[in-house]
């Protein structure tokens, strides 16, 4: 949709802009389907709570939502929630194939992929969780981790390079 740089959106057009791309992050960060819808309302129910303080000169919408939602998931890993992370891209959902053989190989990717992830620092992975499941560029991924667009590019390079590193004969499809 796109918003006018520097007009508030409402909240209702925020929300159905954002719900995916929000869920998305959060599952990509939690593993967990059930956690992710929980820690994806709070997020929703927090920003409504700030909506009257939200400044849209200041940053864009989805920089303050997915800002809401990184807190949220610190919090909850503060709280000592041992709930496994796993980086799940929205929308990319692997369709059985009548092929065993083939479905087999699938899931054996899916889970090396899987655990080459989760083997991933905790930043490493918000920051190709934000990339893909986020589907933000870098100077958004700064803004919601705090940090500056070159440090977001050179954690998601050392991410990538971790993943290939671990992955060597994985190559994309």
């Amino acid at each position: 949709m796109g918003f006018d740089p520097g007009s508030k959106p409402s909240f209702e057009e925020l929300y159905r802009e954002y719900l995916r791309r929000i869920y998305g992050y959060v599952r990509a960060q939690v593993g967990s389907p059930a956690e992710a819808e929980d820690l994806t309302s709070q997020v929703f129910v927090r920003a409504w709570e700030a909506y009257g303080r939200y400044l849209p000169q200041s940053q864009t919408p989805s920089a303050w939502l997915f800002r809401i939602a990184r807190n949220l998931i610190v919090d909850r890993g503060r709280r000592g929630a041992n709930a496994q992370k796993a980086l799940r891209l929205v929308g990319q959902e692997i369709r059985p194939e009548p092929d065993p053989a083939q479905l087999a190989e699938e899931h054996i990717r899916d889970q090396q992929l899987l655990a080459a992830v989760v083997a991933l620092s905790e930043r490493q992975r918000e920051v190709v969780s934000l990339r893909h499941a986020g589907g933000f560029g870098f100077m958004e991924i700064g803004g919601i981790m705090g940090v500056s667009e070159d440090a977001a590019k050179m954690l998601y390079h050392r991410a990538l390079a971790k993943l290939r590193e671990a992955l060597p004969d994985m190559r994309p499809q």
